[in-house]
């Protein structure tokens, strides 16, 4: 496969001040010209920077609709940044994380629910299911996000991560664990409407005690959530369903018996299948892995997965033909996946050596899982060892899982997964640990995927690094250390009228791929543009003679904050 670039990971972190002021400004001058960037032909791993506000992508959670279009929930909290680091405003239309002071100051600081997507031709749709306050009057949060108060002080310590399910008529049902419990959104022509399924009183300030939760749809639209909580007598693995007219008390499906130095609830993984609703979810007094299903007279039945180990991390997926696969951290070292086509019957398959590592506050490293309508297994997992994401696929007719090269991942923690039916797109999402980030990674045909603004392009290496000689009369143009962040150090440039010149670009910042465009106007046509090159490296971009006036420059792998004006005179 062709070579990409790690996207950087120790990018500074930034505080996003959501001010009225601000995001005015931000909307006045984010119009960006269109990028589109050739990768060739085959099918590669391309990764993308779904969301660079504040600190967004913790929990999240793939879903595709029945078009096979991916989106993907989060949560989106407040990022700090260290004294003499710059701060940057929201934009607007991006979800509200702080309630606001009367002159537009930011009074109480919470999280948001995100929800972002990204069609066929490129563009990213970024909003919410649900966040601290109504929108104002004519501001617009794509997706509709419900107000949820209690979303005030919620942080990476006291909320435990979220869930996405798309039915076959498009609506999206999200849920995550918050301070004060579980909450639900499911979307309507209107916008995204809550309610909260599990109440936790007093609310948490460590989100342990209540595990992250999941959602499943049946045919006919019908959410049911699951999630596990402590109890007196040691953990209830719960299910609250909708019926189309009102939610289900939460219902204990499956208990876990108190024991010395038990784990923290886990993630329970929820889907459907043609005889009810499956939930996997980990028994550590037990040390197994484990699964509830529902019987025809509606009670719940449990079974032994996988025995005798330490699981962590579990994803499930249901197959078109009925197949179930669990994917877990075994606690030994391994990734291992397993399937049953019947009650009771598992068949595990190890994956591939891994150990996840620890994770952030209350976060555990997760796996992801999912089934093509061929019967090919996907799943991805964190490694400590290459402190990355990665991507595997068998079964079916590929027989043992195969490694997918899964370059741009270094950093990144907490994957989710999701497949079209016919395999031809598979979706990876995961955290940037460092940059604080969500991205997204496509498996797919490159011919056929697109990057356009207002997407962050992926961060690709097209030339390798090279050193090149600034000419007598050339432009000098830097990327300093942190460019992704505070821009180039020259945002006014000059130039000769009628006259050819370079532009010397150098890019200072280490391991970080950047490069410069050159626009008659912004939003207008490239006029001359240097390869994206990864620092330190330097790159001259010849210009033809030039009429007198304004010229807008940009980085294409930055585009929103790495920008200038050249005036030619």
């Amino acid at each position: 496969m062709t070579a990409l670039a790690s996207i950087p990971a120790d990018v500074s972190r930034r505080l996003l001040f959501l001010t009225c002021a601000a995001a005015l400004i931000t909307a006045a001058c984010s119009t960006v010209p269109e990028v589109n960037v050739d990768y060739g032909k085959g099918v590669e791993f391309v990764p993308y920077v779904a969301d660079h506000l504040d600190n967004s992508g913790l929990g999240n959670a793939v879903a595709l609709d029945k078009d096979g279009t991916p989106f993907v929930s989060y949560l989106i909290f407040p990022a700090k940044v260290a004294k003499g680091e710059i701060a940057l405003p929201r934009p607007i239309g991006a979800p509200f994380i702080a309630t606001l002071t009367a002159n537009g100051a930011t009074a109480k600081e919470g999280g948001a629910v995100g929800v972002a997507s990204v069609a066929s031709d490129g563009i990213w749709t970024r909003g919410a299911a649900a966040q601290v306050i109504d929108s104002p009057a004519g501001i617009i949060v794509p997706y509709g996000p419900a107000t949820v108060d209690s979303l005030i002080g919620s942080t990476a310590n006291n909320t435990n991560g979220t869930d996405i399910a798309v039915d076959a008529n498009g609506g999206k049902h999200v849920v995550w664990t918050q301070p004060d419990g579980v909450w639900y959104a499911g979307a309507t022509t209107a916008g995204f409407s809550t309610t909260q399924l599990y109440a936790q009183d007093p609310p948490l300030t460590q989100a342990g005690p209540v595990g992250r939760p999941s959602v499943a749809v049946d045919s006919s639209g019908n959410p049911s959530v699951a999630f596990m909580v402590d109890t007196a007598k040691g953990q209830s693995v719960e299910v609250a369903s909708y019926d189309g007219t009102k939610w289900s008390k939460p219902m204990i499906v499956a208990t876990v018996p108190l024991s010395t130095g038990g784990s923290q609830p886990a993630p329970t993984p929820i889907a459907t299948t043609a005889d009810g609703p499956i939930v996997a979810y980990v028994d550590g007094s037990a040390g197994a892995l484990m699964a509830a299903r529902q019987q025809a007279d509606g009670s719940w039945t449990t079974e032994t997965i996988a025995g005798g180990i330490t699981p962590s991390g579990p994803s499930l997926a249901v197959g078109s033909d009925g197949t179930v696969a669990v994917s877990y951290y075994d606690g030994k070292g391994a990734v291992n996946v397993a399937t049953s086509t019947a009650a009771g019957v598992w068949t595990p398959t190890k994956v591939a050596d891994a150990n996840p590592g620890t994770g952030t506050g209350n976060y555990a490293q997760t796996t992801g899982v999912a089934i093509d309508d061929a019967g090919a297994v996907y799943v991805t997992w964190r490694d400590d060892a290459t402190k990355s994401v990665m991507l595997a696929s068998g079964g079916g007719s590929n027989g043992a899982f195969t490694p997918i090269d899964t370059r741009g991942t270094n950093g990144g923690s907490y994957p989710s997964l999701g497949v079209t039916p016919d395999g031809s797109r598979v979706y990876v999402a995961w955290y940037g640990t460092g940059s604080q980030d969500l991205r997204l990674g496509i498996l797919g045909e490159v011919g056929d995927l697109q990057v356009a603004a207002p997407s962050p392009t992926p961060s690709v290496s097209l030339a390798p690094p090279v050193v090149s000689t600034c000419p007598k009369g050339g432009v000098k143009l830097t990327a300093p250390s942190g460019a992704a962040i505070s821009g180039y150090a020259e945002t006014d440039l000059t130039a000769p009228a009628n006259t050819a010149f370079t532009i010397c670009f150098d890019n200072q910042d280490t391991g970080v791929p950047h490069n410069v465009d050159l626009f008659d106007t912004q939003g207008g046509t490239s006029l001359a543009k240097a390869n994206i090159i990864t620092g330190v490296a330097q790159a001259n971009v010849d210009v033809s003679a030039l009429k007198p006036g304004t010229y807008f420059y940009q980085c294409d792998v930055h585009p929103t904050t790495m920008t200038g004006t050249l005036t030619v005179k």
